[in-house]
């Protein structure tokens, strides 16, 4: 394969800056095949119409079909081309800070125990469907130098809803990454790692199989009422539909309901592939394959990914989006002082790109998912954060249910009006200038 040029040929340092670089760049669609659905040449009807072909939209659609609903989906340019073809490819089975719950219906109880049972959802719609998504139940490990309390009772209360999550030391963590840097950690038997850009055109495919009339690269340019439906008008076709729902997630800036894009606190990311590592490194250098975080800095989340790849993200220096051998030099350091048995391999970086994210909250974790009353049959389901591999599935067959029910009560999220947050540019000037740099010291100096 030739040298991968970075930054991209072609690509520009706004790109980079803005989280928009081509979705080619991303590792997770380098050795995928590349969508190719095409545009939408003609008026067309269905009964609902998904703008925004990513984890949430496509799940949605997927859902509705096998519920007997006609859907059309519409992406902007092709499937997983925004977050779920770059995040970092994380499957997370369990919740944090459940106090935001308590507001929801029911106390959040409702919603608690419908995230448990579905929590599984990325393996069970792979399984179900036959989608190769690089699906890897491996587990998750969250690690930290010594053991801390917010982890101690975040496995107390989890086990004591049946997980199978146990607190590990320094000897068990030495059997299960390979490593013997961290003196305590939570080991979560569940959940795991996913290609999410093969995992979001997977479930696309199957729902077009199913019935859905799917159209890529056609961006909606106006959405409007016209009797008892609505119409949605894209450069050379439309889609009348009797209800709408916009799963465009950070991609909300759109001239026809603007107050969307201003819900939202947008974090720019960037991540990382190496290129394909030996099995005999793989072999003693996370064997279990878990996902794995580090607490408390979080500055490299890892997976192994069927490549043989290390894939990792981060948050990018402000003004310095485009270096990747920025990025790539910070997690050598920390692969070099993790596992010392990479000091003596040429690892080489393989992808570099960025993306964004989108927000409800400025408080890290309390980030839930918002579905959005916009107007009178037209729904949003937006503001993923960082959770999107569970939560766009999840949510998308939660909507499915109750918009083919028409039980508008058994939502288990609120339904809300958009609220335009305060200083939605604080939380990215906040994690960029602030608390990632000191995190980077943090982790140079080993003092967590």
């Amino acid at each position: 394969m030739q040298a991968r040029q970075f930054p991209a040929n072609g690509v520009s340092r706004q790109a980079y800056q803005s989280g928009t670089v081509p979705i080619a760049c991303s590792g997770w669609a380098l050795h995928a095949p590349a969508p190719g659905h095409a545009a939408l040449e003609q008026d067309v009807e269905t009964d609902v119409a998904v703008i925004g072909a990513g984890l949430a939209g496509s799940s949605l659609a997927l859902h509705l079909r096998e519920l007997g609903i006609d859907v059309a989906l519409i992406e902007a340019r092709q499937p997983a081309d925004g977050a779920s073809g770059r995040n970092a490819g994380h499957v997370q089975p369990f919740l944090d800070k459940l106090q935001v719950l308590q507001s929801w219906p029911g106390g959040g109880q409702p919603f608690l125990e419908y995230f448990m049972q579905q929590r599984n959802i990325v393996y069970e719609i792979c399984d179900r469907h036959g989608i190769d998504g690089d699906a890897h139940r491996g587990g998750m490990v969250e690690v930290a130098a010594r053991p801390v309390a917010a982890l101690q009772a975040k496995a107390r209360e989890w086990a004591g809803r049946g997980y199978a999550v146990a607190e590990v030391g320094r000897e068990e963590l030495q059997r299960l990454l390979g490593s013997s840097r961290y003196g305590y950690g939570l080991h979560w038997r569940e959940g795991g790692s996913v290609n999410p850009f093969m995992f979001t055109n997977g479930m696309v495919d199957v729902a077009r199989k199913l019935g859905a009339q799917v159209y890529g690269d056609s961006p909606v340019l106006d959405c409007r009422r016209e009797g008892a439906r609505w119409r949605l008008a894209t450069a050379r076709g439309s889609v009348r539909a009797q209800r709408v729902v916009i799963c465009t997630n950070a991609h909300a800036g759109n001239s026809f309901f603007p107050e969307l894009g201003r819900t939202q606190y947008p974090l720019v990311a960037c991540a990382l592939a190496t290129k394909p590592l030996p099995q005999s490194l793989l072999d003693g250098l996370n064997p279990a394959r878990a996902a794995l975080t580090q607490v408390p800095t979080g500055l490299y989340p890892m997976v192994v990914d069927g490549q043989r790849r290390l894939i990792t993200a981060t948050i990018p220096h402000a003004g310095r989006e485009q270096e990747a051998s920025v990025y790539f030099d910070y997690f050598l350091s920390y692969l070099h002082k993790t596992f010392p048995q990479t000091r003596a391999l040429n690892i080489e970086l393989e992808s570099y790109w960025t993306g964004y994210t989108s927000s409800s909250s400025q408080v890290y974790h309390e980030d839930y998912a918002k579905i959005y009353e916009v107007a009178d049959g037209v729904t949003a389901l937006m503001n993923l954060g960082t959770w999107g591999n569970v939560m766009g599935p999840l949510l998308g067959r939660h909507l499915a249910q109750v918009m083919a029910s028409e039980r508008w009560q058994d939502l288990l999220l609120p339904l809300e009006k958009p609220q335009t947050v305060a200083n939605p540019q604080w939380f990215g000037f906040k994690m960029r200038r602030i608390l990632v740099p000191m995190a980077r010291i943090v982790d140079r100096l080993s003092l967590a």
